[in-house]
């Protein structure tokens, strides 16, 4: 048997950020077992990427052991592109990120229009393929970083 629940979750009050967002949880059991435990699986940095493997993982462990396998999808759970847009991580850019782009553009003459966070990820990455492509033509130290 699997089930999902999503409740509301506390405000972080350290980093005083609000919560909109649900925490979900996922549960696994054997309904034709006696449960004689609870096991919560906390999943590592990137455990987001692929969750048809959380998902059959939490299964198996309820199928060959008399639990309920609980996973916890919690903040900052997303922190790599995921198989399941959802759970996908995106980038953000700060005001501060989109300032240092836009001079790193202006540097190497990239002609632009407005910059904001719809567009700003696009720009960097050409900016990079950009400086490895003067890098192959020997017109730029190969040892440069942006």
């Amino acid at each position: 048997m699997n089930q999902t629940f999503e409740i509301d979750s506390c405000d972080d009050v350290e980093l005083n950020i609000k919560r909109t967002s649900k925490l979900e949880y996922r549960i696994s059991y054997d309904d034709e077992k006696e449960i004689k435990a609870i096991v919560f699986i906390i999943g590592g940095y990137g455990a987001n990427a692929n969750i048809y493997f959380l998902d059959s993982y939490r299964n198996y462990i309820a199928k060959n052991f008399d639990v309920v396998a609980v996973h916890v999808f919690y903040h900052c759970f997303c922190q790599r592109r995921s198989d399941v847009e959802k759970y996908s991580a995106y980038k953000y850019f700060q005001e501060e990120d989109i300032e240092n782009i836009k001079n790193l553009l202006n540097q190497f003459h990239f002609s632009y229009g407005e910059i904001n966070n719809d567009n700003a990820l696009f720009l960097a990455n050409s900016l990079v393929k950009h400086v490895e492509n003067l890098k192959m033509q020997n017109k730029l130290d190969h040892n440069f970083k942006l």
